[in-house]
């Protein structure tokens, strides 16, 4: 497996997942709270049991744009409004803003890629000053819960902003869909494991490299 550092020094470019490479966005139990949001603007909408029981807020907008689509706006506004309280409230990752910084430094463009929404990072990274550190922000479409990672749509739009061609970047996230989405684009992906099975899995689906801390990607840039 080819090392972080060695990813990170050819990349031109840094494509970098929100929730959980920046911050943890939603951490139990916040993630719940925000699927409970959203599933009340399904009031009498009969919904099936895996949808009733997620703590993932995403996946009730997935599911209500299919089955639903009358719910949509309603739905998609929920999950705006559950992740912009999320946003006021969440710290930094640890080693993230020094990674940021780091990027500055050398000359290496960062764009934040997510399936959350624009103005929640926004919100995130003006609390943390850390707004001047990126070149821009690829966020949710609105009502277009079909574009969201895997779909490549956001990581192109993401390598636009960049003004790098996709294999000139490294995608750094921490689930299988980052790392799927990067391989779909040509781009080198980077996981970032929260716990051993996330490491597992990240490695199983084609991460170059998994690392299990942000800082493990500040030193490792500095060797």
């Amino acid at each position: 497996m080819t090392s972080a550092a060695e990813l990170v020094h050819a990349a031109k470019a840094i494509l970098l997942d929100f929730d959980g490479p920046v911050t943890p966005l939603m951490p139990p139990p916040v993630n719940a709270q925000a699927a409970d949001h959203a599933r009340a603007a399904l009031t009498g909408v009969d919904i099936p049991a895996d949808v009733a029981a997620t703590t993932d807020h995403l996946a009730v907008l997935r599911w209500t744009a299919t089955s639903a689509p009358d719910r949509l706006a309603a739905v998609e506004e929920a999950c705006i409004a559950a992740e912009l309280k999320a946003a006021r409230a969440c710290e930094p990752t640890a080693g993230a803003l020094d990674f940021l910084r780091w990027c500055q430094q050398q000359g290496k463009p960062v764009v934040i890629v997510s399936n959350n929404a624009a103005g929640a990072i926004t919100t995130c990274l003006n609390r943390f000053d850390a707004a001047g550190l990126i070149r821009g922000i690829v966020g949710r479409e609105p009502r277009r819960p079909d574009l969201l990672k895997p779909h490549p749509s956001l990581v192109w739009a993401a390598l636009d902003l960049a003004q790098v061609q996709a294999d000139e970047a490294v995608l750094i996230g921490d689930s299988v869909t980052d790392v799927d989405v990067a391989l779909a684009t040509g781009s080198q992906a980077i996981g970032y494991a929260k716990n051993a099975d996330r490491r597992r899995r990240l490695g199983a689906v084609g991460a170059s490299s998994v690392v299990d801390s942000m800082f493990e990607l500040l030193v490792e840039t500095h060797i």
